[in-house]
């Protein structure tokens, strides 16, 4: 992985919440609520924008866990979980909560990330794991692999903007 610093994970997690958000205020209440209207499967944008916030949310534990000298969840799900599992469990969260807990919780997680980065120091960012860990990778590693995505470290928005951006467009249609 390429070096990233905190300014650069920082600025390409606010364009990608930037651009899923502006998306997702292009969707009315039920638009954004409406099943099987993101990449050919059964989710809505909500679904999408609690998926986003999960991700979030595991990269803050994962900093919190850190700094506590634990095993982060992330870790496990990565390791001998299934991702695939723990997507499904974070599905069944977000299906019970309302349109705006989910709101709440994606603009939320994003924001608290985006601090705990900022408040990390330059030391913390490259440091390895202090707790029993099969792949000693920096702090930054293991957040860019938890809110990464193929296109890039820290770039989680954009493996799913292309499907939001198209039912929005479908709804517009």
């Amino acid at each position: 992985m390429d070096p990233i610093s905190q300014h650069e994970a920082i600025d390409v997690l606010e364009r990608g919440h930037a651009t899923l958000s502006a998306l997702f205020a292009r969707l009315d209440d039920e638009q954004a609520q409406q099943p099987k209207t993101i990449g050919g499967g059964d989710w809505s944008a909500k679904d999408l924008m609690g998926h986003i916030a999960f991700w979030e949310e595991l990269a803050i534990e994962a900093i919190e866990s850190w700094r506590a000298g634990r095993r982060p969840q992330a870790e496990d799900i990565f390791g001998s979980e299934d991702v695939d599992a723990a997507n499904a469990r974070n599905h069944e969260r977000t299906t019970v909560q309302t349109l705006g807990e989910v709101r709440e919780r994606f603009a939320r997680a994003h924001a608290t990330l985006v601090a705990l980065i900022r408040g990390t120091s330059d030391e913390e960012w490259l440091s390895k794991p202090s707790y029993p860990a099969q792949r000693r990778r920096a702090l930054r590693e293991m957040l860019a692999a938890v809110v990464g995505a193929p296109k890039g470290p820290f770039d989680h928005a954009s493996a799913h903007e292309a499907d939001l951006r198209d039912a929005v467009e479908a709804f517009r249609t």
